[in-house]
This record gives structure tokens, sequence and C-alpha cells, in this order.
């Protein structure tokens, strides 16, 4: 956006309009130093006590008749210069600040011909130049409520188009093998069986987008964004969370891990939701870490402010040009929707969305070794946590002013 701030360049007609006023200004001035003086002459004349009593009284204020370093009728003279100079200054100025209003009229009524793009850029003085700032920030509002609103329009084609792939995806599947069932057409119970268990696969994977979007657009309402917050247990919530898929690890032979560095640690904030990112973050561990053996889920006590809360996992490490958009909607690593992993694409947006209404932010740091996504949550409500240079400088932080 334009705001380089410069003095206003006056055209040619305003200029010679400016000339203009001040010529004739002074010839008006002249008029009545002319009028004034040849009616005091006038008066003198006819009053002569009137002047010698008024010649004492001057010759009286400059030290009497024997040191005049100066006329008083001098001094009267320079007086009555001053002020015909001030008058005319203040006739110049007004006509300046005539134009200078013009000037802003001009802008205004370019900015509303709409060229948003476009801010006053003239550098006043006085109420001028507050009523220009006033103008540049209702500008600049407009613009950012006008781009705010073509990014929630352009969010909601994104979701809808996402969302009608991901249901039409499963659905085709469903109606397809539910089709053979109907029209008898498979050769054996086995047959029979395999399409209901796929049929039913899809409409599960259906439900769980279902879920998602419900999860996600319910924590993205602004309304939403003012939580109900209780006491929270964490080391108890971390043991049980991690304990809660033992069953799946042992399904894909990994491993689960859950420490922290505190025996009791009571932190302000809303129980289901942080336990829906955890599951999150442990869900996305198994499904994109499948080749590794093992899940880390760890708490942190970082300082009397801030708790970490660390998922980890030992699989294959995530592309450096795809960790800054983990908890974007609907984006997935691998360069197609895999099957083999499934998901809606939801659930780390979910996460990115729940640790920002809690007032803090996420991390995600990959190497050959560990991928580690941390969330970071100030321990009391109301506080707000911002990443520090050394943490951005150790991984890619992706905070609440995404």
């Amino acid at each position: 956006m334009k705001n380089n701030s410069k003095s206003i360049k006056l055209t040619h007609k305003e200029r010679i309009g400016l000339v203009t006023d001040a010529i004739l200004t002074s010839l008006f001035i002249l008029l009545v130093n002319f009028l004034v003086f040849f009616a005091t002459e006038v008066y003198y004349t006819t009053h002569p006590d009137w002047r010698n009593q008024l010649i004492r009284f001057g010759n009286s204020l400059i030290a009497g008749n024997h040191i005049q370093l100066w006329s008083w009728s001098n001094g009267f003279v320079v007086m009555i210069a001053a002020l015909d100079m001030f008058v005319l200054y203040i006739r110049l100025f007004m006509h300046y600040k005539r134009i200078q209003e013009q000037h802003i009229i001009n802008d205004l009524h370019y900015i509303a011909d709409g060229n948003f793009d476009y801010t006053i850029p003239y550098k006043l003085i006085g109420d001028d130049q507050r009523i220009v700032e006033s103008i540049n920030v209702l500008v600049n509002n407009v613009i950012h409520s006008m781009s705010e609103e073509l990014k929630t329009e352009k969010s909601k084609d994104e979701l809808i188009s996402n969302v009608s792939h991901d249901i039409r995806t499963p659905l085709t599947s469903i109606i397809g093998y539910l089709g053979l069932i109907e029209n008898k057409q498979y050769t054996s119970e086995e047959d029979l069986a395999k399409y209901v268990h796929i049929a039913y696969s899809k409409a599960r994977q259906m439900k769980t987008l279902a879920d998602d979007l419900f999860e996600y657009t319910k924590i993205t309402d602004k309304d939403y964004s003012k939580l109900n917050t209780r006491k929270i247990e964490m080391k108890a919530m971390i043991d049980q969370i991690a304990a809660g898929f033992d069953l799946e690890m042992a399904e894909k032979d990994m491993q689960m891990h859950s420490k922290t560095n505190f025996d009791k640690l009571v932190i302000d904030g809303s129980p289901s939701d942080l336990a829906r990112a955890v599951n999150n973050l442990i869900n996305n561990a198994l499904k994109y870490g499948h080749d590794g053996h093992n899940i880390y889920v760890e708490g942190f006590r970082v300082n009397e402010k801030e708790l970490e809360i660390k998922v980890s996992n030992d699989g294959e490490k995530i592309p450096e040009e795809s960790i800054k958009h983990v908890f974007d909607r609907f984006y997935r690593v691998e360069n197609s929707r895999n099957k083999s992993t499934g998901g809606t694409g939801l659930g780390l947006a979910i996460v990115y969305e729940v640790v920002n209404i809690h007032g803090g932010y996420c991390s995600v740091a990959s190497n050959d070794e560990l991928t580690t996504f941390t969330l970071h949550l100030p321990i009391k409500h109301g506080d707000k946590l911002t990443p520090t240079k050394h943490e951005e400088g150790q991984q890619e932080v992706i905070d609440n002013a995404k």
C-alpha cells in the first residue's frame, strides 16, 4: 500500500490563485492603511490639542524629549506594518488550508471510486493531519476487512470442494458394492462378506469425515473462542490418552512411550478439546509414522507459564517444503490422497485451532530420526504465548498469527 508522506504539490491554477489572493489582499491592506492615515491626519488637523497630548505621551514612553533613539511615530508605522503582514499571512494561510482540504476531498473521491489500495500521502499540520491519519486508518481497516472476507469466501469454497471430493469417493464405493449385493452379483458368501466389509469401512470413513468437519467448524466459530475452562490434571490426561492406543499400537507392532517431567500439573483449559488435539497428533503419528516402531508422548513444564506436549514418532521424516503446511486444512504430505493412510486432512487443522483458542502455538521439527509435533500451552487461562527466536531457529513454528 502506497503511503509516502509528502507536502501538497500545488497545481498551476492553485499557484495563480494563491498569488492573486496575495496581491488583492495586499492592495486591500494598503487601501485600509491609506484610509487610516488619512483619517488620522484629518483628525490631528482639526484637533491640535489632542495631537500635542498624544505626542507628549509618546515621548514619555521613549525617555522624553532629550533621548529619542527611535521616534514613537516610526514605532507606530512599524506596528501597523507588522499588523499588515500578520493579516496577509492569515489570509494566505486560510487560502492554502482550503487548497489542502480540496486535495483531501479529491483523494477521498478517488478512494471512493474503488481505489482502496491508495492512502492519502500528504504530510500536513494540525487538524488536517489528524483527519488524514484517521482516513488512512479507516481505509486500511476496510481493506483488511475486505481481504478477510475474500479469504473467508475462498476458504468456504475450498472447504466445500474438498468435502465434496472426500464424500464422493467413499460414497461411490458404498453405492458400487451395495449395488453388487442388491443385484446378487457375488459368487460366494466370502465375496458377500467382503463387499459388506468394504461398504462398512467406507461408511465409517464418511462418519469420521463428518465428525472431523463438525469439530473443525465448531472450534473455528467465533462464538466458540470463549472457552468454558476447567482445571485439568495433565499427567493423568497424558497417561490416559496414551493408554487408550494400546490395541492399535499392538496391531501395528509399535510401542507407545509416555512421560512427564512433573508428577502433578494443573492447567486451565477445555479437557475435551485438549484431549482431541493430543489424540489427533497420536493418530497422525500412527498413520504417517507407520514405517517406524515408536511413538513418544511427553509433557514438559517449561516454566511457571508454559506447558509443552510433544508427540514424536521415528517414522519417515516430513519433507522440508511440507512442514509449513501440515496444519492447513485438507493438506497431506503425500502427493495424492493415499488410500493406505486415509484420514480427512482435518486432524492437524483441528489441533492448530484448539491450541490457538487456548492462547498457545504449535511447532514442528522433523529429521531422519524423529518427527516431533509440539503444543505450547499457557498454564493459566488468559495468558498468551509467543515463540522465542531460539525456537524459530530450531523448528518450524506455526503460531496464532497464521
